[in-house]
């Protein structure tokens, strides 16, 4: 069953976090940011790391003329907010640091240009392993999402395959240490539609 598939694969992956998050540099945040991708967005949503996942967090202070979105848990759902220079963070389910609903603007998923997404294996087809809950193929597969959808990860994470559902939603571009990886998915090489 694929369901037993991904999560042998999440076990081996997790399992090489803990090997490769040794003296682990920040990430190259610079490979993403000459990419039309980033260059084109005016909102992008971030996230904030578990784990070995790469750092986003560290394009704040280089965005300044970007709507800068993070996610925020609330039950099967991301609610999005926009970050404003009042905004606060609060921890949220998972340990996770999220945005506080009080002090932050609601930003709806129409309006996002770009989507950082974090993962635990990613293939160069655009299959992407997540942590098992859904949150990011529920908000990524709405109807009104249409940004370019960008996995972020560590050189070693990319593997040969990632096991896909149907519900399972591909990226359009992966963003290693080095490299921009185009999934074919729909996209050319400057983030537009083909």
């Amino acid at each position: 069953m694929i369901s037993d598939e991904k999560q042998r694969l999440r076990e081996q992956m997790k399992a090489k976090a803990v090997d490769c998050s040794i003296n682990r540099p920040v990430f190259p945040i610079h490979t993403l940011m000459t990419s039309d991708a980033w260059t084109n967005a005016f909102s992008v949503l971030l996230y904030s790391p578990i784990g070995s996942e790469a750092d986003t967090t560290t394009l704040i202070s280089a965005a300044a003329e970007r709507s800068l979105v993070f996610p925020r848990i609330n039950g099967e759902v991301l609610e999005l907010y926009r970050m404003t220079p009042e905004s606060n963070w609060v921890t949220g389910l998972f340990g996770i640091a999220e945005p506080d609903p009080a002090t932050w603007e609601p930003f709806g998923t129409a309006d996002l240009d770009l989507a950082l997404v974090p993962g635990l294996a990613f293939d160069r087809n655009g299959g992407r392993l997540g942590r098992g809950k859904g949150f990011y193929d529920r908000l990524l597969g709405s109807s009104d999402f249409r940004g370019i959808k960008a996995g972020i990860a560590w050189d070693w994470q990319l593997v040969d395959r990632v096991p896909r559902e149907s519900h399972d939603i591909l990226m359009d571009l992966i963003v290693t240490e080095g490299k921009l990886h185009w999934t074919g998915s729909g996209l050319d090489n400057q983030g537009k539609r083909r």
